[in-house]
């Protein structure tokens, strides 16, 4: 069935121009699902940018550490994802300063990725704050559920804080 010059027409006034559709199972706006993302590896910041754009948040992938930290400061995002690599690579040090200077300058909610498992960068990782914790993962799957999570986490920060805001109000605080 051919489009008719009317109906091509009132498709592209539906989606203005340079704006993406959302997927339909995206249940917030979304400017507030966007991620930022550094990584040690090319192909690993692919594979979380892949997996939080099937889950519909935007994800913004930093060239290198420094990018990162610029960005913290520049914008603000509800989740952070630091991917470390293993603790004998040059950048491990680096990457482990990025997050923790995220979470001085950011409230977001931190992911660290660690490129092996190991009991002392989930310790450090929980001491640091970190919302999650992913030991090598490397599964789109996983990774997918892991924005879902945060969409839900991020909705009942959001119910909270209203419901707080609310109280304060009826009872005539500030």
């Amino acid at each position: 069935m051919a489009l008719t010059s009317s109906q091509i027409i009132s498709s592209q006034l539906a989606v203005p121009q340079g704006e993406q559709r959302v997927p339909r199972r995206a249940k917030a706006p979304p400017g507030l699902l966007r991620c930022l993302v550094v990584s040690w590896s090319d192909q690993r910041a692919e594979l979380f940018r892949a997996a939080a754009e099937s889950e519909a948040w935007q994800a913004i992938v930093c060239r290198d550490v420094g990018q990162f930290v610029r960005n913290i400061f520049r914008l603000k995002v509800p989740l952070t994802i630091v991917d470390l690599p293993r603790s004998d690579a040059t950048s491990y040090t680096e990457l482990r300063e990025a997050a923790a200077r995220s979470r001085d300058v950011s409230k977001s909610l931190l992911v660290v990725s660690a490129a092996q498992a190991g009991a002392a960068d989930e310790l450090w990782a929980r001491q640091l704050g970190a919302w999650a914790h992913l030991p090598e993962a490397s599964d789109p799957a996983g990774l997918e559920l892991v924005f879902r999570e945060a969409r839900k986490a991020l909705a009942r920060q959001a119910i909270c804080h209203t419901e707080s805001t609310g109280q304060k109000q009826a009872t005539g605080d500030s």
